[in-house]
């Protein structure tokens, strides 16, 4: 009896309009199961497909947009922020990517309202349907899908963007003191068979290359290099290298007529590093193409030598005949 008692008591329940989803929901969820949903019918595969593309079309903008912010102001702080107190690119990396979530943060549910807005489809489910597994995990591979071509999208800012403004930037920031603050020394005394160049300066990273390269643009061959580290420089901050060159294919000294040429165009270097990355640009380019030319002139060669080379063998009859008749025609000519 008093079972019966329970039955009724939960029928009643059951016909209350508000309860009856209750439990249903909860069924659902504690079962984790879609044999445990009876009530609702289940989601369609159309509703599963509009679910699909109302989570992926959003996220694909909110992906373009956090990729364009990320790139944009990341190279605007690395050209300028970056340029002033000598940060990395990978730091103004990080600060870019702290503006990208920050827009992120919010715009991004105004992005979302857009894209709801251009008609995209409602799949239409009930408060039930929404939560079954199937559904959650269909909304969350598109937001997966949708964010990763969004990203992958906003690359193409990639495109627009000067990627060497910053490090050209960089290497122009010297102030005037530094400018007018290095010293040149050219020597054919310490060695017969090479010359000293001294440069004394303070330390900036990469102008060792720029005045290599200013180096190998005069002509000259490197033999020694004696680059002082940064931890001997003095306590102005000022350090000494000294640079061992030679004639280029020779095992000369420079010649006394041009030291002071030599040492103004290593001086340039060292005011203007961006002179002597061009000039070595330059020099490779020119590498390349000239060993275009070298290549293109030995198939010429060849070309040429197998025209001039004729051979008749022996067991060749036409070739025979047509020797006979060749020289007929000469000695009739």
């Amino acid at each position: 009896m008093l079972c019966a008692i329970l039955r009724q008591g939960v029928r009643k329940a059951l016909r209350r309009p508000g309860n009856y989803e209750a439990v249903i929901r909860k069924v659902a969820i504690r079962n984790k199961s879609v044999q445990a949903f009876t009530l609702d019918e289940l989601p369609t595969t159309q509703q599963l497909r509009q679910h699909f593309m109302r989570e992926t079309v959003p996220m694909v903008g909110f992906g373009f947009m956090d990729q364009t912010v990320l790139l944009q102001a990341g190279n605007a702080i690395d050209c300028t922020i970056g340029v002033t107190f000598g940060f990395s690119t990978l730091t103004a990396a990080a600060f870019g990517s702290i503006v990208s979530m920050g827009v992120g943060v919010l715009f991004g549910g105004a992005v979302e309202r857009v894209f709801n807005a251009c008609g995209l489809p409602n799949p239409g489910f009930s408060a039930a349907q929404r939560s079954l597994p199937i559904v959650r995990r269909v909304g969350l591979a598109g937001n997966f899908f949708g964010v990763i071509f969004g990203c992958s999208l906003g690359m193409i800012n990639l495109y627009f963007i000067d990627t060497e403004m910053s490090s050209t930037l960089k290497l122009q920031a010297l102030s005037e003191e530094q400018e007018f603050a290095f010293e040149v020394e050219a020597s054919n005394r310490l060695r017969r068979d090479a010359t000293a160049l001294t440069v004394r300066g303070p330390d900036i990273d990469g102008l060792l290359a720029s005045m290599t390269s200013a180096l190998t643009s005069q002509g000259c061959s490197l033999v020694e290099l004696h680059a002082s580290p940064r931890e001997s420089s003095g306590s102005d901050g000022t350090v000494e290298d000294i640079f061992i060159v030679r004639q280029r294919g020779s095992k000369t000294q420079i010649d006394d007529d041009k030291l002071g040429e030599l040492s103004r165009a290593l001086l340039a270097a060292t005011k203007d590093p961006l002179l002597a990355h061009s000039l070595k640009a330059q020099v490779t380019e020119l590498e390349a193409e000239n060993e275009k030319l070298i290549s293109r002139v030995k198939k010429l060669e060849d070309v040429i030598e197998e025209k001039q080379v004729t051979i008749i063998r022996g067991d060749d009859t036409s070739s025979n005949e047509e020797f006979v008749q060749s020289t007929e025609l000469h000695h009739a000519k």
